[in-house]
C-alpha cells in the first residue's frame, strides 16, 4: 500500500543550489531525507523565489513518482 505523501516545502529539509552558467542559472533542489535531486535551468535574470518554487514543484513530482510508480512502460507526460 503506498504511503500518503504530502508536498514538501523548503523548510521541510530541502537544499537549494544555484549555479551560474553564462547568462543562465542551474537550480537544484535536493531532498535531505531521500537524497533525491532535481534540476532546472532558467535565465539568470529570473526571480530567485520563482525558480526556487519551480524546482520545489519538480522535486515534489519526483518524490511522488518514487513512492507511487506508474504502471506500464515509460512516463506519461
Amino acid at each position: 500500500m503506498p504511503k500518503d505523501v504530502t508536498a514538501k516545502t523548503a523548510s521541510d529539509g530541502v537544499i537549494f543550489e544555484f549555479v551560474i552558467v553564462g547568462d543562465s542559472q542551474k537550480v537544484s533542489a535536493i531532498d535531505i531525507a531521500s537524497g533525491i535531486e532535481v534540476s532546472i535551468i532558467s535565465p539568470l535574470n529570473a526571480e530567485r523565489s520563482y525558480v526556487q518554487e519551480i524546482a520545489m514543484r519538480k522535486l515534489n513530482r519526483r518524490l511522488q513518482r518514487e513512492i507511487q510508480p506508474t504502471k506500464g512502460d515509460g512516463i506519461i507526460t
